[in-house]
């Protein structure tokens, strides 16, 4: 258990709030695998285990972040939690825009362009010299910002929430001045404090990132579902040709 229920006043998240976020961060940790061998035994087809190591990866950065953001909140650095949070809400994101791509390549059939397609997403990255060290400007990284548009779909808020989190992430007021300082008009004095001023809404927004994991984890077992009949196309086609 990764919340404790005793340390979240109810106005916050409510028991049944965190219990939820409790499991998904269980339910993915029972996920990990420490290998994965990627050629499947007889057909020697890899695709199937490439898309679970890319999911693979994506798990443990998940796992990290909300496990940092809930030591990062408890420790009074709300701020950096907030970080933490924005970071989850990328990787969400990142991940459905892949799982949505990699739905439409299914369709086809196409197991070149699965291949092709799950290998420029794993290495993909939006540094130049990378780009042209892989030669080809597939694995060239989609916008965060278009990924959490897209977000939307499946939760409404996403653009509007990620837009406070960068707000903090930044160093605008929210997450400068205004975060560590606070005026007194009338005595025109400031007074700084090392924690922010509402640690219980920090606190609020990292149980938000939890709770857009299990958008998250919905999507592993979609794709998850899907990889059998992927294999099953690849060990017939081999066997057509030989």
């Amino acid at each position: 258990m990764l919340f404790d229920p005793a340390t979240v006043p109810e106005e916050v998240v409510s028991p049944g709030g965190v219990a939820h976020v409790n499991d998904v961060v269980h339910r993915l940790h029972a996920l990990r695998v420490t290998e994965i061998r990627m050629q499947e035994e007889g057909s020697r087809f890899r695709v199937s285990n490439m898309i679970r190591s890319y999911s693979q990866a994506h798990i443990r950065r998940c796992l990290q972040l909300i496990e940092i953001a809930h030591q990062n909140v408890y420790s009074g650095a709300g701020l950096v939690a907030l970080m933490n949070v924005r970071a989850i809400f990328e990787t969400v994101a990142c991940f459905l825009h892949f799982e949505k791509k990699l739905h439409d390549l299914l369709k086809e059939d196409d197991l070149q362009k699965i291949h092709d397609f799950v290998h420029a997403r794993t290495l993909a990255t939006r540094l130049p010299h990378l780009i042209e060290k892989a030669g080809t400007d597939q694995v060239q990284a989609m916008s965060v910002l278009t990924q959490i548009d897209q977000m939307t779909k499946v939760r409404p808020d996403a653009r509007k929430e990620y837009d406070h989190l960068c707000e903090y992430t930044h160093p605008n007021a929210l997450g400068g001045f205004l975060y560590f300082g606070k005026h007194d008009v009338k005595a025109d004095v400031v007074t700084f404090s090392d924690a922010g001023p509402e640690p219980e809404d920090d606190l609020k927004w990292v149980l938000v990132g939890g709770h857009v994991l299990s958008h998250f984890l919905d999507a592993l077992g979609r794709i998850e579902a899907e990889l059998p009949r992927l294999s099953d196309l690849a060990r017939s086609q081999r066997s057509a040709q030989s």
